[in-house]
């Protein structure tokens, strides 16, 4: 007898709906609020560059209803072929960068943010 189960819904679309792709110009790039959660960023940078998060709050308030322990992803494709590298960087307000937020040349890395309290995220390299 096969049983029945429900998953239940996250407590936001973006969970379901997909990812924004954002191809960042060759520069040091902030993301928006809605850009820090389930977003492929891209770059080819021509020297070393930073992509750095919203801020804490910021990103809680784009989640709109949320839970703490809420998770969702953030992931950067380095398109250089050989050199410079793409730093991931936490915003000083409430946000934290664990493990190496480098990401080199002709790679990617993807980064799961988690919600820490009510105006704190951390992001976890994956």
């Amino acid at each position: 007898m096969a049983g029945q189960f429900h998953l239940e819904q996250p407590p936001f679309d973006r969970a379901l709906n997909g990812r924004t792709l954002l191809a960042a110009s060759n520069a040091d790039t902030e993301l928006t609020a809605a850009q820090s959660i389930h977003s492929v960023v891209t770059m080819t940078p021509t020297t070393g560059r930073a992509v750095t998060t919203a801020t804490g709050p910021a990103i809680i308030a784009e989640l709109g209803e949320y839970r703490v322990g809420s998770t969702f992803e953030v992931t950067v494709v380095n398109l250089a072929g050989a050199t410079h590298a793409i730093t991931f960087t936490a915003n000083a307000t409430g946000v934290t960068v664990t493990g190496s937020g480098t990401v080199a040349a002709a790679s990617s890395a993807t980064f799961i943010g988690r919600v820490a309290t009510s105006s704190t995220v951390i992001y976890y390299r994956k």
